[in-house]
């Protein structure tokens, strides 16, 4: 469809690349072809191309026309924290408008309201890009995009946006309205594309997304969804002559707003737009919602999910033509889901497929409303129809911005950050990490499965993502991270793959004696079939949280020839994790060793009772520098005294060095290791048990029998990761 749908592609020889900042909106494509047409800055003598925002804010204020090519990823946004002013705090928000305190009759005021507020400024003054009139923005090339940012085209006309994927535009600072519906809600600000009194614009070959953070991964406040995404792509404010085609909208909620408000005095006359061959893939509503204008919403393809809400919105004195679209429902939805009534009186709906049949949706909706008919003429017929198809014809639509082919990360690439790149990768993506130490957080969220993380040169030493905070180091909000806050990566998805690289966790208890909370987590994985391939882990205590989503969860974890190093409890957590040949450094914690002292600890497993399988360390070599005799194998560890977490480790077929203690298990938090499931099995080296029979009940070992419980194969199951 693409070809078709910039036909001077078409018509181009095949050794020539388009120019896509160079084309215009073509006779009777929607609503924007008529007037004076949609040109955008396709008369422009110069271009502007802009790789970061400064550039992009420089070339936005540049005289008119105005060609702006984007190339790479233009990334916006900052922790939170950096915009919070005034006082505010989320759990300072949380608790003075909790309705079992402030009510459910009015809406917040006050101190910490206006912080919100005044943050909410801040941030919008950081994210925002406006827009002026006769003006192309135009991703060049694959992958370009822009991420958190809120494009503003307020008051302007003659406007083109096109080939750019729109990324996580979040509202830090969402408002809870206890008013709002019978419940309450939380509002946010900053569409990904807001036009506002805007004429002749067109929105054309975008995606847009919430991803990596829909709301869907949200915790809920006051039993409403914390809501921290607004409007993908909204049209308000007397808005006019429109056209949105081949974008792609996915992972939102409400996703095309048309109309300000029921009241508004702006609007009648006005919002006339074309919304045709787009996708809106795993959004919840507003496909659009419209009030006032005479809308025409032709070929497009509907793939609702799980939270599906309704598609076409018919809102007062709406004039919308709903006409050959394509419904997939093998997600979520059913057919009388795809109309709702917000006040109007009529929907032309014609021509629909849904699963390939033809359904009259109308007919479906009255049927299951009966108390909010609607009727069968919007009262008008669309002429600008270019384009227009049977609905058959779009069950395999391809829309959306172009996507990249390659993902590499290093200085001065597209992606100088290794985030950056994992935001704007589709699951199953391979990221290649250029050589180079990437200060910076990483998250794999849930949203991205499949994800590979690459070192360029093969060799793990040479690429390294490392940062510095501990469990007590303070947030700029004055609280701590925690241990799990302390992460330098966290890894939820789940088939993630890393290979040839170093996490590492460079905290340095010596320089910050003030901070008495030492955990400095490199890693913490928490998702099914996760493979670290010849990956070092680096630090000192809980250096590696080998982990699940949640108490009750399982996760296997596949750590093969790599290294990790740390001094205490720094293998630690409840996944089934196996350790294959793997170097296991033990660092000296330092300290008086004399009369019994401790060196450190290896392992802190908190494996649920009912999962036979914990930690498995297999044909290893544990190495330490520490005085013979002054090492613990490990302790059961217990979070928050749980009594469920019954610790399961066994190393076998692995080389001790002489620093591990004769009775290499010990107790934790009162609870003793006698209880957990701690044993080995056929070890060597000075510190392993010399053999026989005379183990005793301070050091278990497996019979030959046990240990064909304790393989790779038993712990990964039906997972081969290789």
């Amino acid at each position: 469809m693409l070809s078709c749908a910039l036909g001077v592609i078409a018509a181009a020889p095949a050794h020539a690349s388009p120019d896509l900042g160079k084309q215009v909106l073509q006779p009777g494509d929607g609503w924007a072809s008529s007037g004076t047409g949609t040109t955008g800055g396709s008369a422009a003598t110069t271009e502007h191309v802009v790789r970061t925002a400064a550039e992009l804010r420089a070339a936005l204020a540049a005289p008119a026309p105005r060609l702006i090519k984007v190339r790479g990823v233009i990334d916006v946004r900052a922790d939170c924290a950096t915009y919070a002013t005034d006082g505010y705090t989320l759990a300072g928000y949380l608790a003075a408008y909790d309705p079992a305190v402030w009510g459910r009759d009015t809406e917040p005021s006050g101190p910490l309201e206006d912080a919100r507020a005044a943050s909410g400024r801040r941030q919008a003054e950081a994210i925002a890009f406006n827009v002026g009139s006769d003006t192309t923005i135009v991703g060049d090339g694959k992958g370009a995009g822009i991420t958190g940012g809120n494009v503003r085209v307020h008051g302007v006309q003659n406007v083109i946006i096109r080939n750019l994927t729109f990324r996580d535009t979040r509202d830090c600072f969402p408002q809870w309205d206890p008013t709002d519906g019978a419940t309450g809600n939380w509002n946010s600000d900053y569409d990904a594309v807001s036009l506002q009194r805007a004429t002749n614009v067109w929105v054309d070959h975008n995606t847009f997304t919430d991803q990596p953070y829909p709301d869907s991964t949200l915790p809920d406040y006051f039993d409403r969804p914390f809501q921290q995404h607004d409007g993908a792509l909204d049209m308000t404010n007397g808005t006019d002559l429109v056209t949105a085609s081949y974008n792609l909208f996915a992972d939102h909620g409400k996703t095309m707003l048309i109309g300000s408000s029921n009241t508004s005095t702006t609007d009648p006359g006005k919002l006339r737009v074309s919304v045709h061959h787009n996708i809106f893939r795993n959004v919840e509503e507003r496909l659009p919602r419209v009030r006032f204008g005479q809308v025409h919403v032709y070929d497009n393809l509907y793939e609702p999910g799980a939270t599906f809400n309704y598609a076409w919105g018919v809102g007062v004195q709406s004039k919308l033509y709903v006409q050959n679209n394509y419904v997939k429902l093998a997600g979520g939805g059913s057919v009388e889901q795809l109309i709702h009534n917000w006040g109007g009186t009529a929907i032309t709906e014609v021509g629909t497929l849904v699963d390939g049949r033809p359904v009259d949706a109308l007919a479906a909706f009255n049927a299951a409303n009966p108390t909010a008919q609607l009727g069968d003429d919007a009262g008008w017929t669309p002429a600008y129809t270019r384009g227009l198809e049977p609905a058959e014809r779009i069950k395999n639509l391809k829309a959306g911005a172009q996507a990249r082919d390659r993902f590499h990360v290093a200085k001065g690439t597209d992606f100088d950050t290794v985030q950056a790149a994992i935001d704007a990768a589709p699951p199953g993506t391979t990221i290649t990490i250029g050589k180079g130490v990437y200060r910076e957080v990483v998250r794999v969220p849930v949203t991205k499965p499949d994800l590979t993380l690459k070192g360029s040169t093969g060799t793990a030493r040479d690429v390294v993502i490392d940062y510095d905070n501990a469990n007590g180091t303070k947030k700029p909000d004055g609280t701590t991270y925690g241990t799990t806050g302390s992460a330098t990566a966290t890894i939820e998805a789940d088939g993630f793959t890393a290979r040839d690289l170093t996490f590492s966790n460079s905290f340095d208890r010596a320089a910050h004696p003030e901070i008495t909370g030492t955990q400095a987590v490199a890693v913490k994985a928490t998702g099914d079939r996760q493979y670290y391939d010849r990956v070092r882990f680096l630090g000192h205590q809980d250096t590696l949280y080998a982990d699940t989503r949640a108490v009750g969860t399982r996760a296997r974890q596949y750590y093969r020839g790599g290294e990790v190093v740390g001094d205490v409890d720094f293998l630690f957590g409840r996944a089934t994790a196996v350790f294959d040949r793997m170097t296991i450094r033990a660092l000296d914690r330092g300290g008086d060793h004399a009369g019994g002292g401790v060196a450190g600890y290896l392992t802190a497993a908190s494996t649920r009772r009912d999962n036979p399988h914990g930690f498995l360390i297999t044909n290893s070599t544990i190495v330490s520098d520490a005085p013979a005799g002054t090492y613990y194998l490990g302790r059961p560890w217990h979070p928050g005294g749980d009594t469920e977490a019954i610790a399961s480790v066994v190393i076998r077929d692995s080389k001790l060095p002489a620093a591990v203690k004769a009775a290499p298990w010990t107790d934790m938090s009162g609870f003793s290791w006698r209880d957990a499931r701690f044993a080995e099995f056929r070890n060597s080296g000075a510190g392993a048990h010399p053999g026989g029979d005379d183990a005793g009940a301070d050091r278990p070992q497996l019979t030959a029998e046990q240990a064909a419980q304790h393989t790779v194969r038993a712990y990964l199951g039906d997972w081969n990761p290789a």
